[in-house]
């Protein structure tokens, strides 16, 4: 309840995650259900009729691991958060095993809330200093939603481009 009030106070202009449509949404998700509330009831933020992409009422979700996978230029194996965050801001966020993440969670709650942060952080970095600027500015040029120039392919965005320029 503390969460959704947190949102509902702050009314972010814009939703960042690193794969969120496949990690943190769902988990949110399943976090309100289990605590008897529906998420777009309490921040407008659903499954859309895809089934593949989570949006909102309110703000742009923009998932930064789309813009990785499609513009980074980085190898398929580094594209994960700490991989993209080494090479692309350089420096090295902090890693916990993932096996040891329950175990940590338990015993060593101060470090597994310093990796979460870690995270945060550089998703924030990374969506400042490349997504944002990249995302809005194609905005700008064509007539498209910031989710879905996030998320469509690079043909069909060479598209419209292509389109506004005749």
């Amino acid at each position: 309840m503390r969460f959704a009030q947190h949102i509902r106070d702050s009314k972010p202009n814009v939703y960042v995650t690193f794969n969120g449509d496949m990690f943190d949404w769902p988990f949110l998700e399943r976090r309100f259900k289990e605590n008897g509330m529906n998420m777009y009831d309490e921040i407008a933020v659903k499954l859309d009729g895809s089934k593949e992409l989570y949006t909102s009422r309110f703000a742009p979700h923009i998932d930064a691991h789309k813009w990785v996978d499609r513009d980074s230029y980085l190898p398929h194996g580094s594209r994960n958060l700490k991989a993209v965050t080494k090479a692309k801001l350089g420096y090295n966020p902090i890693e916990i095993d993932p096996e040891e993440m329950v175990k940590f969670a338990a015993q060593r709650p101060q470090e597994m809330a310093n990796y979460s942060v870690s995270d945060a952080v550089a998703t924030y970095y990374l969506y400042m200093q490349y997504v944002h600027p990249f995302i809005f500015s194609l905005c700008n040029i064509i007539s498209m939603h910031p989710e879905d120039v996030s998320r469509k392919g690079t043909g069909t965005l060479c598209e419209s481009l292509l389109m506004v320029s005749h």
